[in-house]
């Protein structure tokens, strides 16, 4: 327990001052996050993976998806949907069919395009949000449709996951539960966004009386953990479950003034910043070497499929040039998806070791290039 209290420490304090430097330089502070779980974990070696601090660590995930939900205005991106959905399938297409060259050219097998395929389909909606905002463009027009766009692929997504565990488990694939699984999908996202978010409201105006001011963070995280564990059983990640209690929460009066501050201040302050450095960590510098190439083509081909599919064709639907480079860069960063398929075909026995630590520095890679790509290729004159 003593080496975990230090770990945390070392992790907070490294990943903070990296991140404090690298905004100094004008680079975004996810960059230095994960630049310091580089250097204390694979080059100096300080810190080493543990499940006690995954399991910790991956709470960060989860407080950026619900401070996403709190400070986003779900009304405001509804007449983005369909324009979003039809990127996101763009996107999501090109992404696979460039994995499954990847897959077959490099490992030999079309079962194994097939799987790295899938695996990187989805876009990490919390990066992207976070990246876009970190350029000054939150709440702006390409921010809105890229929530549009990261809604739909957390939905494809979904699928693809559900057809893999199926065929991991049964080696077949079983289209009935599929298209069942994506109406239980839609209605839990109808279910929170609509009554879901009528009783998080009031259940916050219920507690506002009360004496003991911090009710007003135990509350909205009640309601947070208890939509991640909703989600996870109707088979949603709970990283969307997260998402989607700040969506449901930040109708209410009270949100702003009173939860957002204090939610803010727990997870920039410490969930976030040791997530991302933790990532780092996880790496085997070793065999990123061994198979630089590989994660190279992989990083290169998959972000041309994301800026293409959902940067490039956004321009039929009115957006100007500087939006498709934001909205397509955007969509570059993957996350928890790409990772959680991986584990799963690992287990499985489907792929070796190398594929999957080729998908995890792949994961790594995209994050760390994407906040520097936006600020190189969407700069405007007079803007730093």
């Amino acid at each position: 327990m003593a080496e975990l209290f230090l770990s945390l420490a070392i992790l907070l304090f490294s990943a903070k001052l990296l991140g404090e430097i690298f905004e100094r330089l004008n680079l975004s502070s996810l960059v230095g996050e994960i630049t310091a779980g580089i250097i204390v974990g694979p080059l100096l070696g300080v810190i080493v993976p543990s499940e006690e601090l995954k399991l910790i660590t991956d709470f960060g995930i989860i407080f950026m998806l619900f401070l996403i939900g709190l400070s986003t205005k779900f009304d405001e991106v509804k007449g983005n949907m369909y324009v979003g959905i039809a990127l996101a399938a763009a996107g999501c297409i090109l992404a696979f069919v460039g994995g499954l060259i990847v897959g077959n050219i490099f490992f030999g097998s079309v079962e194994a395009g097939i799987i790295l395929g899938v695996a990187v389909i989805s876009t990490s909606t919390a990066i992207t949000l976070r990246s876009l905002a970190d350029i000054g463009e939150f709440q702006s027009r390409p921010y809105k449709l890229a929530l549009a766009v990261d809604i739909a692929d957390e939905v494809i997504a979904i699928l693809a996951l559900a057809l893999l565990t199926t065929y991991f488990t049964v080696g077949i694939v079983k289209p009935w539960e599929t298209v069942s699984l994506f109406f239980v999908i839609l209605g839990f996202f109808f279910f929170v966004l609509t009554a879901g978010s009528s009783i998080a409201r009031k259940l916050l105006s219920a507690f506002r009386g009360m004496r003991d001011e911090q009710i007003m963070v135990s509350v909205p995280l009640v309601v947070l953990f208890l939509t991640a564990f909703v989600s996870e059983h109707v088979g949603i990640a709970a990283v969307t479950g997260a998402f989607l209690a700040g969506v449901a929460l930040n109708k209410s009066p009270l949100v702003e003034p009173l939860v957002l501050p204090k939610i803010k201040a727990i997870s920039y302050g410490f969930f976030i910043p040791i997530f991302f450095a933790y990532s780092a960590v996880l790496l085997d510098l070793a065999s990123v070497v061994q198979f630089l190439p590989v994660i190279a083509a992989l990083v290169l081909i998959v972000s041309v499929g994301k800026v293409i599919g959902c940067g490039l064709i956004a321009g039929f639907f009115g957006y100007n040039e500087h939006e498709q480079k934001v909205i397509g860069i955007g969509m570059i960063p993957h996350g928890e998806y790409s990772i959680v398929m991986a584990q799963l075909a690992l287990v499985a026995g489907f792929i070796r070791a190398d594929m999957y630590t080729v998908v995890i520095a792949f994961v790594i890679l995209s994050i760390v290039i994407t906040p520097v790509l936006l600020r190189w290729f969407t700069r405007r004159p007079g803007r730093r």
